[in-house]
């Protein structure tokens, strides 16, 4: 896939790091794209400019396409420092391979209706309502507009009302939609999503069958 069909220059992305149970993630500013790499704005800590080479580091990047509902995620990256027409400092990306695509509407989305608690980077855990979950993705409605922005992490906690179902999921926000009451829809795609979510949203598909057709 020629990834200049997604991203032009002047495109913000994400690129995240991480080592044993470390997790970080930085911004950048795409420059140019030259086969398969892209050069971007270089990364800077404390003055000077991040180098990813270190031992067990492991970089991946996501992308969103808004206009065909799509995530697009690179999971083997050469992240390195380089000088663009030799000169000015960038961070080289580069990429090996196809990226994994997921379409944001493949699977069947259960409303659940549910309170929950989001957390974002070093901010306090803040309190939302669970709207909907799927195998891969959870969504939630929040007040305010740019709250949470595209393609940042963040960590989902919610149980069921029964308890019998606890999550604590970190997962990637891929959307943002303003609801007819002025609420901020938020979808997530959910990193490594495990097993139990699956068993959830087949409960919860029981549960609504069960409803109504009278059952309960």
């Amino acid at each position: 896939m020629d990834i200049a069909s997604i991203v032009t220059p002047g495109t913000v992305i994400t690129l995240k790091a991480s080592r044993e149970d470390a997790v970080a993630e930085f911004e950048t500013t795409l420059v140019d794209i030259v086969g398969d790499c892209l050069l971007c704005e270089p990364i800077m800590h404390e003055g000077k400019a991040v180098n990813f080479k270190m031992p067990g580091l492991k970089t991946e990047m996501s992308l969103f396409d808004k206009s065909e509902g799509k995530m697009y995620c690179w999971k083997e990256l050469d992240v390195k420092l380089g000088y663009y027409r030799k000169k000015t400092l960038c961070q080289l990306v580069y990429i090996r391979c196809e990226p994994i695509v997921i379409n944001r509407r493949a699977n069947y989305r259960q409303y659940i209706g549910i309170p929950g608690k989001v957390t974002y980077f070093r901010s306090p855990p803040k309190d939302i309502l669970i709207r909907d979950v799927c195998n891969n993705g959870v969504g939630f409605l929040s007040d305010k507009k740019g709250e949470y922005k595209v393609g940042k992490t963040v960590n989902i906690c919610f149980n069921d009302e029964d308890g019998r179902f606890k999550f604590d999921l970190q997962c990637q926000i891929v959307r943002e939609r303003e609801l007819e009451n002025g609420r901020f829809e938020y979808g997530c795609l959910v990193n490594n999503p495990p097993y139990t979510l699956s068993a959830y949203v087949a409960h919860k598909q029981i549960e609504e069958r069960k409803r109504v057709l009278g059952h309960i």
